[in-house]
């Protein structure tokens, strides 16, 4: 509508009306505005005036203004006159207001006389009553018992009365005087406001000034406008023809007009109401005959319109007043449709009329009084509790007792709880029902009296309580709040299993016995019943029942009912006698029931089913059914646990009552989490948030076995993590030290696991067979998911319902929708081949999707985070190589966001976790570099955040778990020896290496020396190429074999060992030129042996990058065909780890060794000693194999020299037959040795010349 002038409207001025240079102004609660009127000193207040929200022309009444200065505090009013809106209370209701029932005479005929037929209620809620026989109008101002003001004058017979918002009063004087009389304000006479031909049944003065009759059997409604000086009229809607076009009524009765002039005609012998556009001729039909989904009208005669548009009708034949909402129309007084007399019937009732509160105002013509119907419920919708629950709700599954026994007596049966969370359990063995208020420990009241073994009861809004009494008495009774007696409601059959009032006020009872269920209005003064279910015989065609139980009518009017002896809950759609199968038999892909008794529906229209027969609760959600609470089906006691379960009921916190019958006691299970998020925690942090740098130990080796990978945490802290060696997963509930081991059939080498919104744990199981696997909640039943070529290293579950799986081996994402039954995935990111381009992976792993579907990816030998929006397959880095971030990463594996989509994200080979906020990254746990302490890590693989923010992290090469102090927890991995990794080197061809002194020929062994302290050296995988030439060793073909002394560990492969070694298994062959291949032998302690001393060797600095050379010439040596040899420095050692002197890699002359139980890819290769092809083989004692490896704690870095430099790196790249292993060598050497000369490194070359 734009903009209008609210206050001030006549120009600046001091009057209570005028401002004065206003400067600010302010609304209170209630929508009064205060407005500082700077040069009048003094603050403004502007009263809102009721209803001015009416209509859609800028409309305003009254205004009372209070003034407030510097000198004064005196109130002062003033009234600004604007057009005049509806002269009509039009409150607002919602989709489930109700009234009394029962109804509040007003007037009698003692003072209206007989056939009083119209009524009218102003703003001011004054209420004026056409008495018919009496020839007059009397008003009622609010708040007064008797009238205050009769209109009567030459009236005769006058059918209605409009009253405008400036207090102009007109009444129909057509029946003998044929026209319609005005009254003013405070007038003692009339003047003509209008000639007409007859009777007025309805008058109406709309927001224009025009003034609207509807003469009774001249259908037609004529219009005059006030403004003019005629009396005349034209015709607004009819012909004057009766008839039942759209453009014709037959007498029509009361009219309505709204604020866009819309025409609403109560066309009374059509049995319709009709809708006449501004200004069109043709109607349409809204409700009645003509209007199918409508309602059925006879004889409409009084109509009125809330202030959403909504119809109320008076049904004039069918003795009832009828209304529309947003769930269609209904019933809302007298509602039996027989004519009486009671306070909740009527008797053709003719005209109705709100007042402000709501309430409404019947004239009930031939009852001959004015009944008062009270608002009672605008808030809620149906009076039970239904709360709203996402996909993921959980509840905790062991139950508190709450009545037992000793309370409830033997074998209790129904229950309710109100919307105040009052319970109320039917106590058969009593005969009573007891009543705990919300907190009470023991029953606050108990009603009894005349009941026999009551099976239900149902709480009526004001308090009133409906008990099923018809085991012996046959009749359903009603105790009214504070009442220590009951009334007869309803007669039944047999007894009521359930009992439940809909949003129409109508009570069902489900005749278990009878295979029924019967209906029965609330303002019915009638005790018999209808059937609106089965046939009164067993059976289980649509239209039939066996053993009804539970009912629940939703805010449709739609019935469902628990058929026990069937297997199935039928819904009843309103007004149909047959039914629809929705659960159980007859319902496939549901789920099976047996015995199904009590049931309910949350605020989402989702069911929750108390299965009695199998000894459980199920609900159903978005994902279909599932169970919820006693899972196993097995009767039993304890608190997860039932013993024929009965009835249900939720509080308004989401927690659930149930009876359990046979164990005699009532349960509640509380709610656990409600988060309509991912099933993932997702905490909120503030930026600058801290953890606890010193971890506590959270589960050992034994207990998850070796090299963990996955890990999820629920949103009730229950852990779970998939152990790769016994092929279980285990879980601990929070708070449990004690795990829990599931196992599983055909499960094998599982990596990553994660659990769905509604329970069901997702597991890995690629390894060997090539799938992923679903064990649905609370069960043992396996499904396949998804058919895969590989590992799973990640798993995640959108909110979609999309199950993504990171593939590391095959270097790309894929992702299967659960809901279309297919198990074949699509490609969510990744070619398939290894790459580090936009749309390639390497070795993917930690997988995490955010609520908008965006995929994030660890891209592990990236060294790179991926971002891939939805339905993209190019990726973004917006962590590590190749972002804008500062932050460097070295083999991310795992990735969680926070509810703020900060990212966190395990950085396995720095061997820390790093955070993000508002401030960027930082270092969150272990940012003091690898090791065993409680504040180091040691190659850690995944994390994930419980409810409270405390962090669980995979610490796979520790041995153990962690579980820190709050707020930081996090988990270690099995036992697995510390192992130092070179980083790749990602040029192909290395240029040359630092020198050093010339080989002694002499076989050397290895003695203990002591070692400073070195800082760990993180080395990732050497890639092996093809030299041309390194420096330092001349390897001629057919030359004797020099022996070469070892730089503290030697790292070869040997076709014969004299020393038992444990040989980790390398990967796939690859040729190569390279005459020698070097491998590393595992040795292990306790070796007693003649051994040379070992020259010290200072660690070398490695370079940034490695640059291929054409050709090179190193000083002080001719090189061809080479094997290269670099150099490894072990730190913080107590002794230097023994040397086995190795056979080169001639084909041959080969011993085979042993296959290790398990190969460990370790990323560096690094030794001095190379011995060229038909060498001599020294004789060495072999050596006992020991129990255990012992960790070495690193390796020193290589050198790599940038392109073109005259210094040339130290490491030689060899495209060889296999790949190097690591030899761990131990201490305690204990033998005279020959002294080895110390060995001092040569400064870098000043050229490197090609060759």
């Amino acid at each position: 509508n734009g903009f209008r002038c609210i206050a001030a409207c006549s120009g600046y001025g001091s009057s209570s009306s005028q401002l004065y240079f206003p400067h600010t102004i302010s609304f209170d609660s209630y929508g009064n505005i205060f407005v500082t009127d700077q040069q009048n000193n003094r603050v403004q207040k502007f009263l809102l005036l009721p209803n001015s929200c009416n209509g859609t022309t800028p409309v305003t009444t009254m205004a009372t203004v209070t003034s407030m200065n510097n000198t004064q505090s005196v109130s002062l009013t003033t009234t600004v006159s604007y057009s005049n809106p509806i002269s009509y209370n039009m409150p607002k209701f919602t989709a489930y207001t109700s009234w009394s029932s029962n109804g509040i005479t007003f007037a009698n005929t003692t003072v209206i006389g007989t056939y009083p037929y119209g009524v009218f209620v102003d703003n001011n809620n004054t209420v004026y009553v056409c008495e018919f026989s009496l020839n007059r109008v009397q008003a009622w101002p609010e708040g007064s018992s008797n009238p205050t003001r009769t209109i009567s004058g030459s009236l005769n017979l006058p059918y209605t009365v409009f009253v405008t918002r400036n207090g102009d009063i007109y009444v129909d004087n057509g029946y003998a005087n044929n026209r319609v009389d005005k009254w003013t304000l405070n007038a003692t006479n009339s003047t003509v406001a209008m000639n007409v031909k007859y009777i007025c049944a309805g008058l109406f003065v709309d927001i224009n000034n025009n003034l609207y009759c509807s003469p009774v059997n001249y259908h037609q409604v004529n219009m005059k406008s006030l403004n003019s000086n005629s009396n005349m009229w034209i015709i607004a809607a009819g012909t004057g023809c009766a008839g039942a076009t759209s453009n014709t009524l037959h007498d029509p009765r009361g009219i309505f007009v709204d604020t866009d002039l819309n025409l609403y005609v109560a066309d009374f012998t059509n049995d319709r109401v009709q809708k006449f556009l501004s200004k069109q001729a043709n109607g349409i039909t809204i409700a009645g005959t003509g209007a199918t989904g409508t309602i059925s009208l006879n004889g409409p005669n009084g109509i009125v319109l809330d202030a959403d548009g909504y119809v109320f009708i008076a049904d004039y034949y069918n003795n009832r007043i009828v209304g529309s909402g947003p769930n269609g129309f209904r019933c809302l007084l007298g509602c039996s449709s027989i004519a009486g007399s009671t306070s909740n019937q009527l008797n053709l009732p003719t005209s109705l009329s709100f007042d402000s509160y709501g309430n409404m105002f019947v004239a009930d013509s031939s009852n001959h009084r004015i009944q008062k119907f009270i608002l009672i419920n605008t808030t809620s919708d149906l009076i039970i509790n239904q709360p709203s629950f996402c996909p993921s709700t959980t509840w905790y599954t062991n139950a508190i007792t709450v009545a037992n026994v000793t309370t409830v007596g033997v074998q209790p049966y129904g229950l309710f709880i109100s919307m105040s969370n009052t319970l109320y359990v039917a106590n058969i063995q009593n005969n009573s029902v007891q009543i705990w208020l919300e907190g009470s420990v023991n029953p606050d009241k108990t009603i009894s009296g005349g009941l026999y073994q009551p099976r239900s009861v149902f709480v009526a809004p004001l308090g009133d309580m409906y008990i099923d009494n018809g085991a012996s008495n046959g009749r359903v009774d009603q105790w009214f709040v504070n009442a220590n007696s009951s009334v007869l409601f309803m007669t039944v059959s047999n007894f009521c299993g359930s009992i439940f009032i809909d949003i129409e006020n109508a009570l069902y009872c489900s005749v278990s016995n009878n295979h029924q269920v019967v209906k029965k209005w609330l303002n019915d003064n009638m005790t018999a019943s209808a059937i609106v279910a089965g046939t009164g015989t067993a059976g289980s065609a649509a239209n039939m029942l066996n053993l009804p139980y539970g009912v629940f009518v939703n805010v449709d009017i739609n019935l469902y009912v628990a058929d026990c002896s069937n297997n199935r809950v039928q819904l009843f759609p309103l007004g149909q006698s047959n039914g629809i199968t929705i659960v159980g038999s007859g319902a496939p892909s549901t789920i099976s029931l047996n015995c199904p008794n009590g049931i309910t529906l949350d605020a989402n229209g989702y069911l929750f089913i108390v299965d009695q027969n199998n000894q459980r609760v199920v609900g159903s959600g978005p994902y279909g059914f599932r169970c919820i609470f006693g899972c196993p089906g097995v009767t039993g006691s304890a608190s997860n646990q039932f013993y024929y379960p009965r009835s249900l009921s939720f509080d308004s916190y989401g927690n659930l009552f149930i009876v359990d019958q046979y164990n005699s006691r009532i349960q509640k299970f509380i709610v656990a989490s409600n988060s309509c998020s991912l099933s993932y925690n997702q905490p909120t942090f503030c930026y600058n948030a801290l953890w606890y740098s010193n971890a506590s130990n959270f589960a050992s080796s034994s207990t998850i076995g070796s090299l963990p990978y996955g890990i999820f945490i629920n949103g009730i802290n229950t852990v779970y993590v998939p152990n790769r060696v016994s092929n279980t997963i285990l879980s601990w509930p929070q708070g449990s030290n004690t795990s829990t081991s599931n196992s599983y059939s055909n499960l094998s080498n599982p990596y990553s696991l994660f659990m769905s919104m509604t329970d069901d744990i997702y597991i890995d199981n690629g390894y060997s067979y090539g799938r992923v696997d679903k064990y649905i909640f609370n069960t043992s039943n396996r499904v396949t998911i998804m058919n895969v070529n590989g590992s799973c290293y990640g798993l995640f579950i959108d909110t979609s319902n999309n199950l993504y799986c990171s593939l590391k081996n095959l270097h790309q994402v894929v992702k299967l929708s659960l809901n279309n039954g297919t198990t074949i995935p699509t490609i969510a990111a990744g070619n398939g081949s290894a790459g580090s381009l936009s749309n390639m992976l390497n070795s993917p792993q930690g997988i995490y999707v955010d609520s908008n579907l965006n995929l994030y990816i660890a891209d592990s030998a990236n060294n790179r985070i991926q971002f891939v929006q939805t339905g993209q397959l190019n990726g973004v880095a917006v962590v590590g190589n190749g972002s804008s971030t500062n932050i460097i990463l070295n083999y991310p594996t795992g990735i969680v966001l926070d509810a703020n989509s900060y990212l966190f994200i395990v950085d396995s080979y720095n061997h820390r976790i790093i955070g993000s906020s508002s401030t960027g990254f930082r270092c969150i746990v272990g940012c003091s570099g690898g090791g065993s302490t409680a504040f180091q890590l040691s190659f850690p693989q995944s994390m994930a955040f419980d409810s409270y923010g405390n962090i669980y992290i995979t610490d796979r090469n520790n041995s153990r778990q962690y579980r820190p102090p709050p707020p930081l927890l996090r988990v270690a991995a099995a036992a697995v020896p510390q192992l130092a990794l070179l980083l790749p080197l990602p040029v192909p061809q290395v240029a040359a290496l630092l020198l050093l002194p010339p080989p002694v020929l002499q076989a050397v062994a290895v003695l203990q020396v002591p070692l400073p302290p070195a800082p760990v050296a993180l080395l990732l995988p050497l890639v092996l190429q093809q030299v041309p030439a390194v420096p330092q060793v001349v390897l001629p073909r057919a030359v004797a074999a020099p022996q070469v002394a070892v730089l503290q560990v030697v790292l070869l492969r040997a076709a014969a060992v004299p020393q038992v070694a444990l040989l980790l298994r390398p990967p796939v062959s690859v040729p190569a030129r390279a005459a020698v291949v070097l491998q590393v032998a595992l040795l292990l302690p306790l070796v007693r042996q003649q051994v040379a001393a070992v020259p010290q060797v200072a660690l070398l600095q490695r370079s940034p990058l490695a640059v291929p050379l054409r050709a090179l010439a190193a000083p002080q040596v001719a090189v061809r065909r080479v094997v290269a040899v670099l150099q490894v420095v072990l730190l913080r050692a107590a002794a230097v780890p023994q040397v086995a002197l190795l056979l080169p890699l001639v084909r041959h002359q080969v011993a085979p060794l042993p296959r290790p139980p398990l190969a460990v890819p370790l990323r560096a290769v690094a030794a001095l000693q190379a011995v060229p092809a038909r060498a001599a083989v020294p004789q060495v004692a072999p050596l006992p194999r020991p129990p255990l490896a012992v960790p070495l704690r690193a390796v020193a870095v290589l050198q790599a020299v940038p392109a073109r430099a005259a210094v040339v790196p130290q490491v030689v790249l060899l495209r060889v037959a296999a790949v190097p292993q690591v030899a761990l060598l131990l201490p305690l050497v204990r033998h005279q040795v020959p002294a080895v000369p110390q060995v001092a490194p040569l400064p870098r070359p000043s050229l490197a010349v090609p060759l």
